[in-house]
């Protein structure tokens, strides 16, 4: 390609920078967004999931001890409060996990 200014040849990378180091950032961040995250999300709602699933089994059977109405009712309403909680603490988990890939060392002390 010839230079306007000079008359003399530019190359072709010209205005891209080392095209070396920009082919290396694109890389990382592509295996932080496609790879490292979708993986790390995947584990963790699959753990999740599965402490879930723990819970309700242990849920169902309390409610085949339980003796009377009001003791199933407690239970019940005990049982939602803490899936809630879970839920939330979850949502504050894969929320981090994303910022953590995004923005890495945010938010750590140092």
């Amino acid at each position: 390609m010839h230079s306007r200014t000079t008359g003399t040849e530019t190359p072709r990378t010209s205005g891209f920078g080392d095209m070396s180091a920009l082919l290396t950032t694109e890389t990382k961040l592509w295996r932080s967004f496609g790879v490292d995250l979708p993986l790390r999300l995947a584990a963790e709602i699959l753990s999740f999931g599965s402490r879930r699933l723990q819970a309700q089994a242990e849920h169902v059977a309390a409610l085949g001890r339980c003796g009377s109405p009001t003791e199933t009712l407690k239970l019940q309403a005990d049982f939602v409060m803490k899936t809630l909680t879970d839920y939330q603490r979850e949502a504050d988990t894969l929320s981090r996990d994303v910022v953590d890939v995004a923005v890495p060392g945010f938010g750590k002390a140092a």
